[in-house]
């Protein structure tokens, strides 16, 4: 499950970064859980935006890629193995996808 939520954050990510930007996935531990981010160079969401990006069908741009199922599947793949999932603002610009998980 872990394979397939990172597959889908940094598909999610290339798509949203400019060319010649980078996109960067980081994993720590923190205590008990472990904490995996993707983030991209993009444009980024709204706050509307954000709160929306995980109903199914929904997608940040008409016309791009996609069916708009693959955050709301990530968000049940992380919920069915006791995590949680945010999206915040990066710093600087674009998007991080943070993913917490309690650690085996």
């Amino acid at each position: 499950r872990v394979a397939q939520v990172l597959e889908n954050l940094i598909s999610n990510a290339v798509e949203a970064a400019p060319d010649g930007t980078t996109v960067t996935v980081t994993a720590r531990r923190d205590g008990t859980h472990a904490e995996l981010r993707v983030r991209d160079e993009g444009a980024g969401l709204t706050d509307e935006q954000k709160a929306r990006a995980f109903d199914r069908f929904w997608r940040a741009r008409s016309g791009g890629g996609g069916s708009g199922l693959g955050l709301a599947i990530v968000q049940r793949l992380v919920g069915v193995d006791g995590g949680s999932i945010e999206l915040r603002d990066a710093a600087g610009r674009g998007l991080e996808a943070v993913v917490r998980l309690p650690a085996a």
